[in-house]
């Protein structure tokens, strides 16, 4: 390994675009797939469940392998974290093409098998760092990816119906700005 911050900034901006992806493509309406609203309510909470997880693997980590941060210091977990969500990505290629092209309308799947593909990649990265492998790390990766993945699977049919409540709340306040509404 030759230092932690190596490629740092790609790392992050592909986490972040698999998430957006991930959460873009949940949200979509076959109806109406290039919707704005469903694009933008995706993309955010795509963004959020990401940051959420990764600190979620962060800390879990940390925790686990205080002697690594002793050795490496206070950011050593950020390496393993970054470089095994980079196994999201032909997850959030695939989900993105049967979604678009396809035109299929099942990203759960796609989205938790993705997850949890990143958090055993993350416990082999850390295995690589330590010299050894660890089973309480692959445990902990793997506990942490299939929370995170029952958590998306659970909230996506919940959350679903939020673009439309959004913009129709905002259809509502503009009609009252311009001075529509029906109400003469």
């Amino acid at each position: 390994m030759k230092s932690i911050d190596d490629g740092r900034f790609l790392k992050a901006l592909s986490r972040r675009l698999c998430f957006m992806t991930f959460g873009i493509c949940a949200f979509t309406n076959p109806l109406e797939p290039l919707s704005v609203y469903n694009m933008a309510f995706g993309a955010v909470f795509g963004l959020f469940f990401g940051w959420l997880f990764k600190r979620f693997l962060y800390i879990f980590l940390a925790a686990l392998n205080s002697n690594i941060k002793k050795e490496w210091g206070k950011k050593v977990m950020r390496y393993p974290v970054e470089t095994g969500m980079l196994f999201m990505i032909p997850f959030a290629v695939m989900l993105a093409l049967a979604t678009f092209v396809l035109k299929w309308n099942n990203a759960s799947a796609f989205i938790s098998t993705g997850m949890m593909a990143a958090g055993t990649s993350t416990a082999i990265e850390i295995s690589r760092i330590r010299g050894k492998s660890m089973i309480r790390n692959a445990i902990a990766t793997s506990g942490v990816s299939f929370m995170f993945s029952f958590l998306w699977t659970y909230a996506q049919p919940i959350l679903f119906r939020a673009p439309g409540l959004i913009e129709g709340g905002v259809t509502f306040v503009r009609s009252l700005i311009l001075g529509g509404g029906g109400l003469s």
